[in-house]
């Protein structure tokens, strides 16, 4: 008796259970066709060529997107998804127009290419021609003549054979450009020439002619500071200046001030010849 009050009770309980494994039966399909929905997506999109986003290119009005989907292999559609970002950098540092390339992203579904330009820092002579030189010492460009006149000259040395692509190794020409890579860019742009024709007596030059004594290739940062300061020093002088002389232990500017007048007993004029020192303990050479 007891048996059968008991059997319907569990014959409702099995079918009250029917339906929620159903309900969760139908989640789990859903679930499943989503993903599996997403995951043909995603395939989709990183291989197959289905446009996705867009390339924009910043810090350079040289290097266009043209030349980095040839850089980075890129095909079009552009899908950004596909893009190696490494590899697109390592090519990129190839070109010797692009000192480093750096990549972000902006909404809505742009990879954005920003260029550091590789700039000209000195103009060398060389076998053939000109070979013109970045920071490091690499050619950048090499003409039969002098295309670029806004960047000094190093004479007093010839590079020699040397490839667009090549660096230089020549100590003195390296010298140089530590010296030139030190300055700031106004006093940069104030320098025309370095002679390094004796590497125990460099000398620069500015536009203006005035002669700049290195002496040799040692503490080029601190001679480019004190060139920066005595060249604004100079600036307030009232003669022409001969030189001035870089020396860290004991910096010298030799000017000629301007003839004084001076008037005799008699009360005609007359004149004398001086010359200024920025260090007065420093005898003039």
């Amino acid at each position: 008796m007891d048996d059968k009050q008991n059997h319907p009770s569990n014959s409702g309980e099995m079918q009250s259970s029917t339906p929620v494994r159903d309900e969760r039966a139908v989640f789990r399909k859903r679930v499943l066709k989503i993903g599996g929905a997403v995951t043909l997506v995603l395939v989709g999109l990183f291989t197959l060529p289905i446009p996705f986003g867009s390339l924009k290119v910043t810090g350079s009005d040289k290097v266009t997107v043209q030349d980095v989907m040839v850089a980075g292999d890129i095909h079009e559609p552009v899908n950004i998804l596909q893009i190696s970002t490494e590899k697109l950098k390592t090519r990129l540092s190839k070109d010797l127009r692009v000192e480093e390339a750096q990549i972000s992203y902006q909404l809505p579904l742009t990879m954005v290419v920003n260029v550091v330009e590789r700039k000209a820092v000195a103009v060398v002579p060389a076998q053939f021609g000109y070979l013109t030189l970045d920071s490091k010492g690499q050619v950048i460009a090499s003409e039969p003549a002098i295309q670029d006149t806004s960047v000094p000259m190093i004479s007093g040395v010839k590079a020699g054979n040397i490839l667009l692509g090549d660096t230089v190794v020549d100590k003195p020409i390296l010298a140089a450009l530590e010296y030139l890579n030190s300055l700031d860019e106004e006093t940069f742009k104030n320098i025309a020439e370095v002679n390094i024709g004796d590497p125990d007596a460099i000398m620069a030059y500015t536009v203006s002619g005035v002669q700049i004594r290195l002496g040799d290739g040692k503490d080029l940062a601190k001679k480019a500071e004190l060139t920066q300061s005595m060249l604004q020093d100079i600036k307030k002088t009232h003669g022409n200046v001969q030189y001035i002389d870089v020396n860290v232990s004991s910096p010298y500017i030799k000017t000629d001030v301007m003839p004084e007048v001076k008037k005799h007993q008699n009360g005609a004029p007359t004149t004398e010849n001086s010359s200024t020192k920025k260090d007065d303990k420093k005898q003039d050479r």
